[in-house]
């Protein structure tokens, strides 16, 4: 079961920037204009098919993993010799925690990041799979009470950028204050990806067996919103929070679906 987990957490990096599976983007915005950025990912579905094919041995089924583990980004930051020091300010705080209950089929990623400035936050987004990659963070969550080496990300994967996010160039997000906007700048691009990258193909076909992947940013403000715009959103009674909704599905057909806008 062990290696059932550390391979799917593997797997995070690739989802994380294609937007697959149930993933909720939460950016919460202060007063000074620092604030949080945190994604949490709802991998479960992958766990229930990875067990529908097969993958989990005869000991699994007699032994549940049951496990919450956290990696603060502080110690791994401070000694380290790959990171710029505007992301060493960036990502010093920052933190992944991996929530596994395998009798119930559960796998929760939570990744939490504070920034102390809203103009910093366009290249948290842009930079934390790599900034996560340089500190070789996956390898911290291995087994707590194995003897074994961590696991470590595939290759390929951790090298080969197009594959972790293939659509990526397509869209700019801007964060200043009073204003946030994600929007779609090159659609050409985006089509090609789709159309051209296996990775993208294959996020295609599991959405085939698991149902469709869902896309949740919720933006949480300092004051009342003045105007936004994007697909499938509900604003909060008090008016400072505001959720947009899509599918891959959506994305696939109409990328416009993952633009919006905010002024506050």
């Amino acid at each position: 079961m062990t290696k059932k987990i550390y391979l799917i957490a593997s797997l995070l990096f690739f989802v994380f920037l294609t937007s697959c599976l149930d993933t909720e983007e939460k950016i919460v915005i202060n007063k000074n204009n620092s604030g949080i950025y945190t994604i949490t990912l709802d991998m479960s579905k992958m766990l229930q098919l990875m067990d529908q094919f097969g993958q989990a041995n005869k000991d699994d089924a007699k032994i549940p993993a049951n496990k919450d583990s956290t990696v603060y980004f502080k110690p791994f930051v401070d000694t380290s010799t790959a990171l710029t020091a505007k992301e060493k300010e960036m990502f010093r705080d920052g933190s992944l925690r991996m929530q596994v209950d395998e009798a119930e089929k559960e796998l929760i990623i939570v990744l939490n990041f504070p920034f102390k400035n809203i103009g910093d936050l366009p290249q948290l987004k842009s930079s934390y799979l790599s900034v996560i990659d340089k500190l070789g963070v996956s390898n911290k969550l291995k087994d707590p009470g194995g003897s074994g080496p961590a696991e470590t990300m595939p290759a390929d994967i951790t090298k080969d950028k197009n594959i972790l996010s293939p659509a990526r160039d397509a869209f700019a997000f801007a964060a200043v204050p009073g204003k946030l906007s994600n929007t779609l700048v090159n659609k050409d691009l985006f089509t090609s990806k789709v159309q051209n990258d296996s990775s993208m193909q294959m996020l295609q076909q599991m959405s085939m067996m698991m149902g469709d992947m869902n896309y949740k940013t919720i933006i949480v403000l300092p004051k009342k919103v003045k105007k936004y715009k994007g697909n499938q959103t509900i604003l909060s009674d008090d008016k400072k929070t505001l959720t947009f909704l899509t599918t891959l599905s959506d994305m696939l057909n109409r990328p416009e679906t993952a633009e919006y806008s905010v002024e506050y």
